[in-house]
């Protein structure tokens, strides 16, 4: 009769070791396979889907656009401004101003703000690092003094 909780099945011995797989080679895999007969498929599919634009199939035409010649990624574009770098707030504040005269997009000041912050924070812990490494050298060098 098989154990009915987790804690008595801890009483019974199984045929797999703890943190061992049962099945270590995975699960066999058949995509290679599919692969295969798609690309078997595809000079006939690429004939089918033109003949159907040709016909007017509007159906052919969204295979066409969303699969064939699908839209590129939109990447940020470049802009430039003056900006105040003494500290994060005059920078946050000269991105705004930059928004509202029209030189950078909302979004893309957003963005700009945000990679600005995320700066600060790696800075931080850069500076809190090594404050700490300090604290450790004098602590050790207290200790070394003691002795």
């Amino acid at each position: 009769m098989p154990p009915d909780s987790r804690k008595e099945q801890g009483k019974y011995p199984t045929r797999w070791t703890k943190g061992m797989s049962g099945n270590p080679s995975g699960r066999p895999g058949k995509g290679a396979e599919i692969r295969r007969q798609l690309m078997d498929l595809t000079p006939d599919a690429m004939r089918s889907i033109t003949e159907g634009i040709k016909a007017g199939d509007t159906a052919c035409l969204k295979i066409w656009a969303d699969r064939c010649d699908p839209v590129s990624k939109t990447t940020m574009p470049t802009v430039e401004f003056l900006a105040d770098t003494t500290d994060l707030t005059r920078f946050s504040m000269s991105v705004l101003a930059a928004i509202s005269r029209g030189e950078v997009t909302p979004d893309i000041g957003a963005h700009i703000i945000n990679a600005a912050a995320s700066v600060a924070r790696v800075a931080e812990i850069d500076e809190v690092r090594r404050e700490m490494k300090e604290i450790l050298e004098r602590l050790e060098a207290m200790e070394n003094d003691k002795s």
